[in-house]
């Protein structure tokens, strides 16, 4: 991601926020980041699993939307298809951010060249005595409440790490032509060891209110069956012959 910039409404009172910006974005998104807050009602939807940030390194919760990059099954002239929109959708052009005056504390944030802004038509981000719109308000709000979603998501990675939950899979995606797929770097609930931990362990993950979305993305494992049905609906052409999750190549060799 560019560097974010601190959202002042002083620098940036001439920036106008385009209508159905957010909508514009998410169709462009076939995996998009959600909290572990958000994994129950996502699942009524999205296959649902974690991934490595390549820039950090740290686990990434996300749902997928489709199968190819640049893409999403659940927009359709510009309207969500979806019961549920991931809150990272709600927020965008907005982000947390570090703030540059305060430490331990947080900003709102933003890519000042994103295609999001204008300085001529849409929603102005702050009216003439600078106080902050509606939407941007509203965009706070939500950013305010993800700070401790944030947190809470990062030690549910953290535990399920520390537990070896976490199992590295591959969709393999046969054609109708005979050409191949490979979406790799997925990662999702190792079933086989959650059925070995002690009662201990278990207790745990209870009272820590990580069970839930345990079981939650294990089930919405079957809505790729949702997706790629889905994807075939909406394409005329080369539509999926099958679909497999396979191991990760890289871990069954391990």
């Amino acid at each position: 991601m560019t560097d974010l910039v601190e959202l002042s409404n002083s620098k940036h009172r001439h920036l106008k926020l385009k209508i159905n910006c957010r909508i514009a974005f998410a169709a462009t998104q076939y995996i998009i980041k959600i909290r572990v807050s958000e994994v129950a009602k996502s699942t009524t939807n999205f296959p649902v699993f974690f991934s490595r940030d390549h820039q950090n390194g740290l686990w990434v919760l996300s749902v997928l939307t489709h199968f190819n990059s640049g893409d999403n099954l659940f927009i359709d002239n510009q309207q969500w298809l979806s019961t549920y929109q991931p809150s990272s959708t709600q927020t965008y052009p907005f982000y947390l951010m570090p703030s540059p005056n305060q430490k331990n504390s947080y900003t709102i944030g933003i890519i000042e060249d994103s295609d999001a802004f204008s300085d001529e038509q849409g929603e102005p981000l702050f009216d003439h005595d600078g106080k902050a719109s509606s939407n941007l308000n509203r965009a706070k709000t939500l950013l305010e409440a993800d700070i401790n979603n944030d947190i809470v998501t990062h030690q549910f990675s953290q535990k399920l790490e520390e537990l070896n939950l976490l199992k590295a899979i591959d969709l393999q995606i046969q054609y109708h032509d005979g050409s191949l797929h490979t979406l790799a770097g997925l990662h999702t609930i190792d079933e086989d060891v959650l059925q070995q931990l002690s009662t201990k362990e278990m207790d745990e993950l209870n009272k820590q209110g990580f069970l839930i979305p345990i079981h939650a993305m294990l089930i919405s494992l079957y809505q790729l069956n949702m997706l790629l049905r889905k994807y075939n609906d909406l394409t005329e052409f080369n539509k999926i012959k099958q679909l497999k999750i396979e191991v990760a190549k890289d871990m069954a060799a391990a």
